[in-house]
């Protein structure tokens, strides 16, 4: 079970200033994920993830979240949330308003409370709009993420089962 977040953490919105940090922690991330299943995860260029992510804050409007999570000042965690799709007519997928969720929290402050106060704050944003459902993706082999969601109530819906055509 994690601790509380520190009392000093700050989840706000996200602004360009944050880019560089963000990018710091992503592809510290990607590392992570690449060492766990590289023939899914890769470590991106530094400078991609920073135009990536640039884009994504000049684009974002209403119906986007761009939070990040500092301690002291310093930020150690974002999170993004993008309207998830309304399925169609034709589609047996229930219609439920959601959205979809990327979070990254820096390695040193993983454990610490700062990736459920993110998560908290995205819940809060969400049923402030009215939506039904927040959706995630977690790396199978990444067993303290998937133990951290399903405490703050995840579930599994569907496996992803992926076959690679080369090789």
């Amino acid at each position: 079970m994690t601790d509380a977040a520190p009392a000093q953490t700050r989840v706000r919105p996200a602004t360009s200033d944050d880019v560089g940090r963000i990018a710091d922690i992503y592809v510290a991330m990607a590392r992570y994920h690449a060492a766990l299943d590289p023939a899914e995860y890769r470590v991106p260029e530094h400078a991609a993830v920073v135009t990536r992510f640039r884009s994504e804050l000049q684009a974002a409007d209403e119906v986007d979240l761009h939070l990040v999570a500092e301690v002291e000042g310093v930020v150690v965690g974002s999170l993004d949330a993008f309207m998830r799709p309304l399925p169609s007519e034709g589609s047996m997928r229930m219609p439920r308003r959601g959205a979809l969720i990327g979070i990254a929290v820096d390695e040193g402050w993983r454990g610490r409370g700062i990736g459920t106060a993110l998560m908290d704050a995205a819940e809060a944003w969400a049923r402030g709009r009215g939506y039904d459902t927040l959706e995630l993706d977690v790396a199978d082999p990444n067993g303290d993420a998937r133990r951290l969601y399903e405490r703050l109530g995840y579930g599994l819906v569907a496996h992803t089962l992926v076959k690679p055509l080369n090789g």
